[in-house]
């Protein structure tokens, strides 16, 4: 004869699911900067650091939607005002600075941010570049730079080191590139945001918005 066992019911309790509290109305949260649109950048792309670190440092510097504007020209890089829940504007090639001086002209209370890539912002736009610096213009240029232009599918940049081979320079390119950093040094006035190159990391962005001194940085 054998026996029979009642079977038996775990009596651990089940641990609770832990939530963020609901967002207050009007509270900022990160969420409250990020766009409608998704970003259609390629797969490990560095523009997605890029902005998450600018929307995280529009977070963290309490600044509403519309105290910020972010402007851009064309590019892959280009894209971002789209995908940031602020007032933004995608201009023109090469025009983003001159944009850019106007909405600060127009609008004193405005943090105005500009973003852009290498091609965008070197070459078409180095013009804009230069004289945006001289005359010291109360904005922020962030500048993603990865040496090539990514929207026509890697052609030379103003930035591609000599020898590189592009689709436009199969044979590797016979130009030097040029340095953004030393010409911005030597271009900005006294009273600028001292130009910077950084890895793209979180912090950058913030250190860039979030600078004290009146002008021009990038």
């Amino acid at each position: 004869m054998s026996a029979t066992t009642e079977p038996t019911t775990s009596t651990t309790p089940t641990p609770p699911v832990v939530t963020a509290p609901p967002a207050e109305p009007g509270q900022l949260t990160k969420e409250t900067y990020r766009g409608r649109i998704h970003p259609d950048w390629c797969p490990g792309c560095g523009d997605f650091s890029v902005l998450a670190a600018l929307q995280t440092a529009l977070f963290e510097l309490a600044l509403k939607p519309h105290q910020v504007c972010v402007i851009s020209g064309i590019g892959c890089s280009s894209n971002l005002p789209g995908y940031v829940n602020t007032y933004g504007m995608h201009t023109l090639h090469g025009r983003a600075l001159a944009v850019a001086t106007g909405v600060r002209c127009g609008n004193h209370d405005l943090k105005v941010i500009c973003t852009g890539g290498d091609g965008d912002g070197y070459g078409i736009g180095g013009n804009h570049f230069v004289h945006t610096m001289r005359r010291n213009v109360d904005l922020t240029y962030i500048v993603m730079d990865n040496q090539i232009y990514g929207l026509t599918t890697g052609q030379c940049s103003p930035t591609s080191v000599k020898g590189m081979k592009t689709k436009s320079t199969p044979y590797g390119s016979v130009e030097n590139p040029i340095n953004p950093i030393p010409m911005a040094m030597v271009t900005t006035t006294s009273r600028s945001g001292l130009p910077t190159r950084t890895p793209r990391s979180r912090r950058a962005p913030r250190r860039l918005v979030s600078t004290r001194a009146k002008g021009y940085s990038t």
